[in-house]
């Protein structure tokens, strides 16, 4: 039979799964980031990616977004066609591809970080009256867990 703390214990993974759960579905949502039509989760993350490290080529790009470079080009195909990036050869390397954010994915890509800026205020907004000690608490536990994750 399990004590109260342990339940308590159990239950918190539970919630914790839960909210995981809940964020992936919300997260994963196509969504209109401004720009007239539906993004999927693949390529706004990509597109974010690409405006973060501008002129990024197709290998670093799959490398940073932990897929093949075949994942990568199809939705890289997908963003040209809806003209939110461009492909230039690289001047200095004329076997490698560049890519660009064009002004309709710059349009995009401030829409997405708006959506993160809302999810920030939101957390904010709970913890604003919670003592510094249990919000500590709370971003340990976290960080704690995010890096058993990344090991599993």
């Amino acid at each position: 039979m399990m004590n109260k703390d342990e339940i308590s214990k159990e239950n918190i993974s539970d919630t914790l799964l839960d909210v995981i759960h809940t964020f992936s579905k919300v997260d994963r949502k196509n969504k209109d980031y401004g720009i007239g039509e539906p993004l999927y989760h693949s390529e706004i993350h990509t597109l974010n990616e690409i405006k973060e490290h501008e002129g990024i080529h197709i290998t670093a790009l799959a490398e940073h977004c932990g897929v093949t470079k075949g994942a990568v080009s199809q939705v890289l195909k997908k963003l040209e066609q809806k003209g939110l990036i461009t492909k230039e050869k690289d001047i200095r390397n004329q076997s490698r591809i560049i890519l660009k954010v064009t002004a309709k994915g710059e349009t995009a890509y401030a829409h997405h970080l708006e959506y993160h800026n809302k999810f920030k205020k939101m957390v904010v907004e709970i913890l604003q009256d919670v003592p510094v000690d249990k919000v500590t608490f709370a971003k340990d536990f976290l960080t704690k867990i995010e890096e058993k994750l990344s090991h599993l």
